[in-house]
């Protein structure tokens, strides 16, 4: 036969047999909790709450919001801007769509850390400030110079009227496909993959072989080089796109070189996945 329902009153002493206070670890707080009622305004029970999901901690749910916010109405609006401006024939779309794509970066760096390295997930996944005052700069520099060029000398290009549409379609293939292999080597490295560089191996790093690491080494470096130097071909800057060239591949160079010291010394079959597979950035063997 069925078990009976329990009633009210049974409830309500097995809600008043839960502890008040959380046996949890540090990230637990005791003074803050969620208080439960039994529908008579009398406390029930407390819930804990995870002191880094409170406003100004690491993850802090009040500034995932805001910034989630901030990048979805800043993609929505860019993006709108950029069609219109098209729409009209005005060269300057281009600056809007820079803004759209890094709107989009800064998003999809901060979902795919939490969809699939849910415990790395935190306000400093969104690289919005963690790059450094260079990246600000670089990329203020970028759009600075695709706004001069376009609004004071419209009638000027770096390239013959016979190769822009090629250098567009170029770029816009570089953006697509960069910000496509950045996401899918931090979804397929899941818990292994860090946006700092990591000089202890954790418990639950491995070495991934798999998926896109199959074929490229370190393929989040490989997508965000080819994904900025797409971005300054759509933007027709030719200053930029030497800059952040010559940048980046000393940045990723130099990275490079310090991550694989580690990772040869954690790994001791990473010498043979070395030999087999590429980065795929000019010049870094």
């Amino acid at each position: 036969m069925p078990a009976s329902p329990l009633t009210a009153q049974q409830l309500n002493l097995m809600a008043s047999q839960i502890p008040t206070q959380p046996q949890g670890g540090p990230n637990f707080q005791h003074e803050h909790t969620n208080e439960r009622t039994n529908g008579h305004g009398q406390p029930k029970y407390r819930a804990p709450v995870n002191v880094e999901l409170l406003p100004h901690h690491p993850k802090s749910l009040s500034g995932v919001s805001f910034r989630s916010f901030c990048l979805g109405n800043s993609l929505g609006f860019t993006a709108l801007l950029t069609v219109l401006l098209i729409w009209k024939g005005n060269p300057l779309w281009r600056a809007p769509f820079f803004i759209s794509a890094l709107s989009l970066f800064h998003f999809l760096e901060y979902w795919t850390t939490a969809h699939y390295n849910t415990k790395q997930a935190n306000i400093a996944a969104f690289l919005l400030s963690q790059n450094g005052r260079a990246y600000n700069i670089a990329h203020s520099t970028a759009l600075l110079e695709c706004i001069i060029t376009n609004y004071f000398y419209p009638n000027r290009h770096w390239a013959t009227q016979t190769l822009q549409p090629y250098l567009l379609a170029l770029g816009l293939s570089l953006v697509v496909t960069g910000q496509w292999a950045r996401s899918e080597a931090m979804a397929t490295a899941g818990r292994s993959f860090n946006h700092t560089v990591q000089m202890k191996r954790a418990e639950e790093h491995v070495l991934v072989t798999d998926g896109i690491y199959n074929y490229l080494r370190h393929p989040s470096y490989f997508g965000y080089f080819y994904w900025a130097l797409g971005t300054q071909l759509v933007l027709g800057n030719p200053f930029s796109f030497l800059a952040f060239g010559f940048l980046l591949w000393k940045f990723f160079s130099r990275r490079i070189r310090g991550e694989e010291r580690y990772l040869l010394e954690w790994y001791p079959e990473y010498k043979a996945y070395r030999e087999r597979t590429r980065i795929g950035i000019p010049f870094i063997p």
